[in-house]
């Protein structure tokens, strides 16, 4: 995903929208990036993408590039379109790979004026329904093979505003976490990753809110951890809980748990 600078436009228009489909389909021939799901609203974009050959930083750069030259050119502006490099992180999990699509096919939801996500024409949830044939550098098969290829079951985990994930893996519960604190990157003013600690602090709170919901995932994450002794897992304890605080790690752990228990949110 990225943004535009300062939260700025970058779709000035829908031939910007086309262009951007232009240059996915050039990333596709030129470096075997597929596509697996997208969402291009008026000042940011979510890509969600398979690199069978690699090369996501050269793809992406080329994209971007090309991409903010010819919009530039188009509209007549002069500096940066983007608040910088792409963010992202990679997607290990089935379970994962169905909310990655859930979520970039609802941010849909995000732009005035779009009541119902099978309505917008900038996304690739229409062709996941069959609404219209997907573009070249679409697949639909991998996503879709997580549902027995049931569209009407992915359109149900969808379209559901409250619809859990129940995560089954301390990996699955790992990318949720990734998966809120871009979203926080996302919203944040300076362009700057969140530092390294936030991740580990938010998974250790994560392990006491689940010791009490699903008990064996919560051992299984604090084994993942990896404390070198019970000391050190009571001072990375101690040192989390006086971080709970800090509004970027209440907001990400509020996500999770949003994201695991609809209906309820973190204290």
């Amino acid at each position: 995903m990225n943004r535009g600078v300062n939260h700025q436009r970058i779709f000035f228009g829908d031939s910007d929208r086309v262009e951007f489909g232009r240059r996915l389909a050039e990333i596709h021939e030129r470096f075997g990036v597929v596509t697996l799901a997208y969402c291009l609203v008026e000042n940011h974009y979510h890509l969600l993408l398979q690199t069978p050959d690699g090369g996501l930083s050269q793809a992406m750069h080329h994209l971007g590039l090309v991409f903010a030259r010819r919009t530039n050119d188009r509209v007549r502006r002069d500096g940066p379109l983007f608040r910088g490099r792409f963010r992202s992180i990679p997607v290990t999990t089935d379970g994962y790979l169905m909310c990655a699509s859930r979520y970039i096919h609802r941010n849909a939801l995000d732009v005035r004026g779009v009541g119902s996500i099978d309505r917008y024409r900038w996304s690739s949830y229409r062709a996941y329904l069959g609404v219209r044939p997907p573009p070249p550098f679409l697949d639909t098969s991998i996503v879709l093979g997580c549902f027995q290829d049931d569209v009407d079951a992915l359109a149900r985990f969808t379209e559901n505003a409250t619809v859990a994930f129940t995560p089954a893996t301390p990996d699955d519960v790992v990318q949720l976490v990734r998966w809120a604190m871009l979203r926080d990157d996302l919203r944040r003013q300076d362009g700057e990753a969140a530092p390294v600690w936030q991740e580990r602090t938010a998974l250790m709170l994560l392990v006491e809110w689940l010791d009490a919901v699903q008990p064996q995932l919560a051992a299984a994450l604090d084994d993942l951890l990896g404390h070198s002794s019970p000391d050190a897992r009571r001072m990375a304890k101690r040192r989390a809980r006086e971080r709970a605080g800090h509004p970027a790690i209440e907001s990400v752990v509020a996500d999770v748990i949003t994201a695991i228990q609809p209906h309820r949110r973190a204290a």
